[in-house]
């Protein structure tokens, strides 16, 4: 209670302006020179440190504060002057003032040779030393002599600069006006570290939670802090030690123990302690006697327990080893073949059931390939059948490698494996799977100096739509492989469904696809256009998804060739385009983005004037500019009737619109139509950037095409870059503005939202 009692009243002292002093009596401490100066003098006038937590900060009252503040109320109060603060905004301002003889009287300043040139200094009453913060991933400093090549931060014109040049000589400092510039420094790696005092580093960690900095090392010296008068001013300097010297000692304790919470030790008579101590050591001695004694007879039996249980724990590990190992060559022989090591058909079964619950759950497909070996029979009979087994081990390798490491390649015994394909999206992914395993199966394989050749008949089924059951869907699958082999084997083959099935299926989704552009089950992703040069983002290209009721997101490969051919393609680029443009109008609302979106443009919405008045209305509705749009057609759109597109194409540019045409390169454009186009930006097609720059051709049509937009004057954008050689290839080619996976994928509106806040913060983004 005394010491909560004793804290109030140190704050309410806190709240006391040294400066708001009423002009006291004369004192008959001083001379009677003293006395006469100070009836002439009337107002004294201090600089201070107005940012140097704890120690001395002017607060947002105008009111001095601190550790000084407290000394130097109990110094003034026995001078009989007016105390009046002058205003600075740092340390380095303070020093100039008294300089400047704008102020008379420096109250909590450290005391150095080069001061004492403009400055007379009382006796120190407080000294403090100097310590060092540094990141927490440095290791601890034990000899700061050995650091001094490192780089500093410092208060300006502090006495750490003068007091670390006496002591070591030139360093290399970084001078800063405040604690909080010096720590900042610190915490982004400018510099090594920030050398102040322990109090005021930590202070300031705490008070901002800056949990990455830490207190690394103490220095051998520190600030010796006195009060400070100017050098034409001796009797001020002697006034004031005068009033030091009168000071109550314990009013300077007070102080003490409000700033650092230092309670003075009370001295008790500890005889009784002592003796109460002395008895129960003499117990301890008698118990550690007897431990001792049972201790050394309990030595000599755990040693024979500690021997005996080690031989049983190694005869226990050598048989867990044993069956371990065993266990596991029972397990390969049961999943696994033995002579290629693939899956066997046990291990088969099992993955093909999870495979088809799990594609239940996700509504995924699942393509199951049926593979055969042609003519493998007239190798074993020729050539024996230990040829044969290298030859399937020689093929089963190979297929492994034409594979992802997710999907399972199984023996299911002699010269027939299967594969199972989870997460097909579409056909063409089995069919790129089919193709590898074709290729790679036309290499020749030679063995014991025989040189032979292999095809392979493949059947492809996918589950659900040709089989909702494993059994039956590995029967459709054999079926389609014999129907490869009927037709002239080396090929792949899909279990064909009737022409009915196919119909409905089309149907269902176009029915679909209605009823989502109804209730617009359309999402936007947004894919960053970047230009190199400027290290900006300076589109977004507006990519459509569809999510359909049950969550899943069906690709745009899926449903996009359905809608241009029932004609609902328009509708869908209606919902984008007015989904994508309120985008727009908030990121431009909250000053994320400046720059354009670009919308697909399709065939026939180039010739309706309709969809060219919803253009211009939702640009209008949300406050857009004409230039913040660009429309992306394709080059073999714009081809089908030049004529007509050029007509089009010059009424959108006349809006404002700008005008980009998309996979260039792809649609055999004429130049003398091309030149024609109100054409403001050409796209470069990924299928010629994939391969860049390693492949030779691919780079010749790339540079090409970026000679033909350069001499026609128009800006070039490069899509699908994936790599940074690719990204270099392009810059080094006169092709600054790219997009692809190498920056991002297509993204949603918030992480779109996210990607631009942290390309705004990160102009090095490369």
């Amino acid at each position: 209670m005394v010491r909560f009692l004793v804290y109030v009243l140190f704050l309410l002292m806190a709240f006391t302006s040294v400066y708001a002093t009423e002009p006291l009596e004369k004192s008959a401490l001083f001379t009677q020179e003293q006395q006469n100066y100070l009836a002439g003098k009337k107002t004294l006038v201090i600089c201070v440190d107005p940012k140097w937590r704890p120690y001395e900060w002017i607060d947002e009252r105008g009111i001095y504060r601190g550790i000084g503040a407290d000394y130097f109320h109990l110094f003034v109060k026995n001078i009989p002057l007016h105390v009046q603060l002058y205003r600075t905004k740092n340390w380095a301002q303070s020093i100039d003032a008294i300089k400047q003889k704008k102020c008379d009287v420096l109250p909590m300043v450290g005391i150095t040779k080069e001061r004492e040139k403009f400055l007379n200094f009382t006796s120190s009453y407080f000294f403090t030393p100097y310590v060092v913060a540094t990141t927490n991933d440095k290791s601890f400093i034990e000899d700061f002599s050995q650091k001094i090549d490192k780089k500093y931060a410092v208060i300006r014109h502090s006495a750490v600069i003068d007091s670390l040049t006496q002591h070591y000589g030139k360093m290399n400092f970084v001078p800063v006006d405040t604690v909080a510039d010096g720590l900042r420094l610190v915490e982004n790696g400018d510099v090594f570290g920030f050398i102040n005092t322990a109090k005021v580093i930590s202070y300031f960690i705490q008070e901002h939670s800056l949990d990455t900095l830490k207190i690394d090392a103490k220095l051998p010296f520190g600030y010796s802090l006195a009060v400070a008068t100017r050098k034409d001013e001796p009797l001020l300097r002697d006034i004031f030690q005068r009033a030091i010297e009168k000071v109550d000692k314990q009013q300077l304790k007070n102080i003490r123990k409000k700033w650092y919470a230092v309670v003075l030790d009370e001295r008790p008579d500890y005889t009784l302690v002592y003796e109460v101590l002395a008895v129960f050591f003499m117990i301890f001695l008698a118990l550690l006697y007897r431990a001792n004694i049972l201790r050394k007879a309990n030595r000599e039996l755990e040693k024979k327990v500690y021997a005996k249980t080690r031989a049983l724990q190694k005869l226990n590990a050598e048989l867990e080893q044993k069956v371990q190992e065993r266990t596991k060559e029972l397990k390969y022989q049961a999943y696994y073949d033995q002579l290629t090591s693939l899956p066997n058909r046990t291990l088969f079964g099992d993955r093909l059931h999870l495979a088809l619950e799990k594609a239940k759950r996700s509504q995924k497909s699942v393509a199951l390939f049926f593979i055969d070996l042609d003519m493998f029979k007239q190798i074993n009979d020729s050539l024996g059948h230990h040829v044969g087994d290298e030859v399937l081990k020689i093929v089963a390798a190979r297929l492994l490698k034409s594979v992802r490491s997710e999907d399972t390649l199984a023996r299911l015994g002699g010269d027939e494996f299967t594969l199972i394909l989870e997460d097909v999206y579409h056909t063409q992914e089995a069919v790129s799977v089919a193709k590898k395993m074709l290729q790679v199966s036309k290499e020749p394989i030679i063995i014991q100096r025989h040189t032979l050749y292999i095809s392979l008949s493949i059947g492809i089924a996918f589950f659900p739509q040709d089989a909702t059951s494993a059994e039956d869907l590995l029967k459709n699958a054999d079926a389609a492989m014999y129907k490869a082999k009927e037709g002239g084997r080396n090929r792949f083959e899909f279990y064909s469904h009737e022409v009915g099935e196919v119909a409905y299926e089309k149907m269902l989704l176009q029915s679909k696809l209605r009823v989502a552009i109804e209730q617009e089950d359309f999402e936007v992703f947004y894919q960053p256009q970047i230009d190199l040069l400027q290290k900006k983002i300076v589109g977004f290209e507006a990519l459509v998804r569809w999510r359909d009721s049950s969550g899943k997101i069906i690709s745009p490969a899926e449903f996009l060739p359905l809608a241009e051919e029932t004609g609902c393609i328009v509708e869908i680029d209606s919902i984008v385009m007015k989904k994508a443009l309120f985008q727009m109008a908030q990121w431009r609302e909250n000053k994320l983005f400046e720059g354009h979106i670009s919308l697909n443009l399709a065939a026939k919405e180039l010739s309706s004037e309709i969809h060219l008045e919803n253009i211009m209305q939702e640009l209008e509705k949300n406050g857009l500019p004409p230039s913040a749009l660009e429309l992306e057609i394709t080059e073999s759109d714009i081809m089908r009737n030049p004529e007509r597109a050029i007509k089009k194409l010059e009424e959108i540019h006349s809006l404002g619109i700008r005008i980009s045409i998309d996979d260039f390169g792809t649609g055999y454009s004429s130049l003398a139509y091309l030149k024609r186009f109100p054409i403001d930006k050409l796209k470069i097609d990924q299928s010629f950037v994939r391969d860049i720059p390693e492949d030779e051709e691919g780079c010749g049509i790339v540079k090409a095409v970026i000679a033909l937009g350069k001499t026609l004057g128009m800006t070039l954008i490069a899509e699908g870059v994936e790599q940074e050689a690719q990204k270099n290839f392009l810059l080094e080619n006169g092709c600054s503005m790219v997009q692809g996976y190498y920056y991002a994928k297509p993204l949603c509106a918030s992480d779109a939202e996210y990607y631009l806040q942290a390309f705004s913060k990160n102009k090095n983004f490369n």
